[in-house]
Parts: C-alpha cells; structure tokens; sequence
C-alpha cells in the first residue's frame, strides 16, 4: 500500500515534469519558426520577440491541453520557473572556449543587432547597420557563420535581445537538458517503467558526456546529442503512446532541433527516421495492404512536412540559402569551393593511416586527453589504457568541451565492454522468449549505428558519434522494463552498466565544474579591473590573443565598454576576459 502510494507521488509529479518540457519545447521551436518565418519578410530580431512568443507558446499550449486546463497552467508556471532561473544563472558565467568566443558569438550578437542572415552575409553588417563593431577582415568566421545551421544561435539571440547579456543566451543547453529529462520520463512510463527506474535511467540520458560539458558554453553539440537521444527512443516507442497526434508531435519538434542545431543533426535524423519509416511500411505491408497504403501515406506526408518545415523554412537561412547559393545545402563543408574537412584536419597523426575500426577502437580505449594537430606536438600519440582506469590528470582533461580521445568518458571503454556482453544476453533472452519484435528492433538500432561509425567521417570525437552513447541506454532500458523476468546475471550486468554511467558523468561534471569555477573566477576579478580601469581613460587600447575572437566585444558592449580600440601591440600587456590591455 505504501509503494502504491509513492508510486502515485511519482508519477504525478513526473507528469508535471513532462508536461513542462513539451511546453518549453513549443516555446523554443516556435523562436525558431517564427524568427526564420520574419527573416523572410525582412524582420529582424527585436527585444519583444521573446515575450510575444512566449505568449503564444502559451496559448498555444493551452488550446492543445483544453480538457486540462489547470494542468496545463501548472506546466506553464513550473515550465517559466525554470526558464528565468535557468537564464539568470547560465548568465553569470562566461563562455571561456575559442569556438564559443568566434562564430557562436558573432553569429548570436549580430542576429541580435538586427543582422538578416537570410539576405546579407555577416561580414557586410557593419557598424554602418547596426553592428557595434566590424569584423569584414575575419574571413574565417564569416564563413562558418553565414552558412551553418543558426538554431541554437538563434534562440540565443532571441534571449540576448531580450536581457542584453550575451551570455543568457546559451542558456538553451541547459533547458534541453530539463527537455530531455521530461520527456524521456514520459516516454519511459509508456512501456511501463516504474517510477524510480524512470527517473535514473531519463537522468543518464539528460546528463550524458556530450552534454555535460557544454552547459556553460556556445557549443551545439549538446542539443544535437538530446534531440538525436529522445528522437530514437520516440521512434522506438512511438506506438505505445495512447494518443499518436502527442508522439509525432513530439518527434517532430525533436527533428527541427536535431535538424537546425548542426548539419550533421540532419543527416542523422534522416537515417534513423529513413530506417525506422522502412519498417513501419514492412510491418504494415505484412499485416495487409490496406494498412500498408495507410502507413505509406500518413507517414510520407508526415516526414515531407517536417522536411518542409524544418529544412525549407527554419533553415531557410542556412539549408535553403546554401543550395541557392552555392549549390549544395551542406556548403562549406560540401559543394563548389568547400573548405577543407575539419574533422578529418583535425585526426591525430598516428590514425591518419589507420581504418575507421583501428580509429573508432583506440579512442574508445584511449586515455582521455586533446591528442590531435591543433593541441598536440608532433610526437605525441593516443594512449591505450586498462578499462576502467582513471587517473587525476585524466580527470582535469574533461574539462573542455570538445575532448578527442575517449570523449565519452574516463569510464566508458569499460562500460563500452559491458554493453557488448549485456547486449548479446540480451539478444539471447529475447530469442528464447521469441520477442521477435524486440529483436528486429534491436538489429535495426544496431545496424543503423555501426553504419553511421563506418561509413562516415569523425568516429574518433565523441561529439561527431553522439549516437553511440544509445547502445548502453537501450540495454538499460529493455532489461529495466522486464527485470524481475530475466536472467540474474543480465540484472547484475545493468546495475554495473548503471552504476559506472553515473559515475562517468559525475566525474566528467566534476571536471567540467572545476574547469568552469576557476575559468569564471579570473575572468570575473581581471574583467572587473579592466571596466575600472576603461572608465577611467578616454580610450583603451585592447589587443586580442587572435584576430577571430571578435565575439568577447559583445561582452564589453553589454558592459557599456565603448572606449577602445583593437591593436597589435599594447605596451602594458595586462589580461582580462582572453584579451590584453
């Protein structure tokens, strides 16, 4: 009686907590609508975006939830909390990361300054238009900026627009986090998890490696990882779901974020949506025609208008432009004068001669540390070492946010062997209880991601190979939804699965929060003393460490620093926010 009781606590408060993050979805996919919908008719962000669409989040959702009302209120104010809390407290920290001060902020500042990227390039807005600075001479990140996906970028100007503190803007991250968490939870409780395992195993999912790591910063690859996460296991369990119109709605605001959060976004959807759209029409075909022709036309309809939706006009600024444009949608990577594959650049010297098996294996099995042309002398190499090893230095290198070698984690090679064995007895239970569902399910996941580790580029860096970390979740979560049942070693196996995955993340967060204290403490004291000292002169001379790190002036812009003047040479030398004065 009493576990009935808590059970029911549970899940109620999890109801809430789900409810919240389909609202907070609506709201951040309806910025990216309504913002690139604007681009078109030459509107540009303003400071009344955020609260207009806020508003029409609201009403939408409300009109969507009209047998709950109450309900759906709750969902709003407890969504909102977390919302202004999230973005109070995401603002106080700096963004301390190369990429984060190049292209994100350049591209989020100027969008927030009134820059239309649907109609001119970022390099022809200039302070003439608007921009408080002008960055023409940065060829390189104009590039990046004028042609990749905007949708995190975008949402973060919104936010800037609407508090002037760029670094409210990357707030994003952390809500998909909450995102993630709340609708794993209630997809999870549609194939009849208990509560308590619901809420570990959606924890795992939310705070994964990737993502962890890029909470404090510009970086989009958190994103990408929640929405690619949530849209397999939406696909996995879509049928489940009472009301279908919930579950594809759901998918489809998943694939807009996949989708316009990074180019490789849209190439992974697709190939899980593809798949899992072939199957559907293969179980549908054997059931009867009549339910195969139902299926091929609700679903292709369904996928061509996602497509529409979020490729033609979300990413009207980036997909749609570059194929006009240059001719392919993936332009600079791919098309007529493409840059060179950065990620191929980028690969440690000792795997350049390497195939993608021996590349894929050692940085699974290497020692966590940025082995690679742009952090490395020419000598130093990946080094193997023992599964579940960890050292201290190891530990301090999870620092950054875009780790090369074993990215997933100190402790995943050995959770990656795990996986391995947890996987096959679990192939071997679902044989023996004929779950033929189950394992033609199983095969299509694993399929799916051997082919995306071997057939494209980049499976040494874990944020490029965000899917992987989908094989130990899934086991996890077959064995959790029938524990009792199976064998004791396979409940064994996922306890150990479990316990060193939390580890995992709780070492990488640790790193993660020392790297990020010590980072904004001295930016904070020695950012202080430049706004004193700025205040102080008629003109401040400020020389950056490299010429496209442009972004921090928005920071000074924010702080009301428009006394200076960039240079090559200052006489004193002194630091502040990774510029000297």
């Amino acid at each position: 009686m009493k576990d009935k009781k808590i059970n029911k606590i549970l899940n109620d408060s999890l109801e809430f907590v789900s409810n919240s993050s389909i609202y907070l979805l609506i709201m951040m996919t309806l910025v990216l609508l309504i913002t690139s919908s604007l681009f078109i008719f030459k509107v540009t962000i303003s400071k009344y975006h955020l609260p207009i669409i806020y508003i029409l989040s609201c009403i939408f959702y409300i009109i969507l939830k009209r047998k709950e009302i109450r309900k759906a209120l709750l969902s709003i104010l407890i969504a909102s909390i977390i919302f202004l809390i999230s973005t109070f407290f995401i603002g106080k920290i700096y963004d301390s990361t190369a990429d984060g001060n190049t292209y994100h902020k350049l591209t989020v500042g100027a969008l927030k300054y009134g820059w239309n990227p649907l109609y001119e390039s970022v390099g022809e807005f200039g302070k003439k238009e608007g921009n408080p600075f002008d960055i023409l001479e940065d060829n390189v990140n104009i590039n990046w900026t004028d042609h990749y996906a905007k949708g995190t970028e975008t949402f973060a100007a919104v936010v800037y627009a609407f508090t002037d503190n760029i670094e409210s803007g990357k707030v994003y991250t952390l809500l998909w986090i909450f995102i993630a968490f709340g609708i794993s939870v209630l997809i999870l409780k549609k194939i009849k998890i208990s509560p308590l395992m619901n809420i570990f195993l959606s924890g795992l999912l939310a705070i994964n490696p990737i993502t962890v790591v890029q909470v404090t910063n510009l970086y989009v690859d958190g994103v990408l990882t929640l929405s690619l996460l949530l849209i397999v296991l939406t696909l996995l369990c879509k049928n489940k779901f009472d009301n279908k119109k919930e579950a594809y709605l759901i998918l489809a605001l998943e694939i807009i974020w996949c989708v316009n959060a990074k180019f490789t976004g849209l190439c992974f959807a697709a190939v899980f949506c593809f798949v899992f759209y072939i199957y559907d029409l293969v179980k549908a075909y054997i059931k009867s025609k009549k339910e195969f022709l139902k299926i091929l036309r609700n679903e292709t309809v369904y996928y061509t208008c996602i497509v529409l939706l979020s490729v033609l006009l979300i990413g009207v600024t980036s997909y749609t432009k570059n194929l006009l444009d240059h001719g392919h949608p993936f332009y600079p990577l791919y098309g007529k004068g493409h840059v060179e594959n950065m990620v191929m650049k980028e690969i440690p010297k000792d795997l350049s001669e390497k195939n993608t098996v021996e590349i894929f294996l050692t940085s699974i099995f290497s020692k966590g540390v940025n082995v690679s042309p742009s952090y490395s002398k020419e000598n130093v190499k990946p080094q193997i070492k023992v599964p579940f090893k960890v050292t201290k230095d190891e530990i301090l290198n999870y620092g950054v946010p875009d780790i090369r070698m074993a990215g997933f984690g100190p402790l995943f090679s050995g959770i990656f062997i795990l996986t391995i064995i947890g996987g096959v007895i679990l192939l071997q239970t679902f044989i023996k209880t004929q779950s033929k569902q189950n394992i033609i399910l199983s095969f299509i996941v694993l399929l799916t991601i051997l082919g995306l580790l071997f057939l494209l580029d980049g499976n040494y860096w874990a944020r490029y190979i965000p899917y992987l970390y989908i094989l130990p979740l899934i086991v996890l979560i077959f064995n959790a939804k029938n524990y009792k049942s199976y064998s004791k070693i396979s409940r064994i196996l996922s306890l150990l699965i479990f316990v060193f995955m939390s580890l995992n993340t709780l070492i990488i967060t640790y790193s993660q929060y020392i790297n990020t204290k010590s980072s904004n403490e001295y930016i904070y004291y020695h950012l202080n003393d430049f706004v004193n000292y700025a205040k102080e002169k008629e003109e401040v001379k400020i020389k950056l460490p490299h010429h496209g790190l442009q972004g921090i002036q928005y920071n000074l812009e924010d702080l009301g620093i428009k006394n200076y003047t960039l240079t090559e040479d200052v006489s004193l030398e002194t630091d502040a926010y990774m510029f000297k004065y």
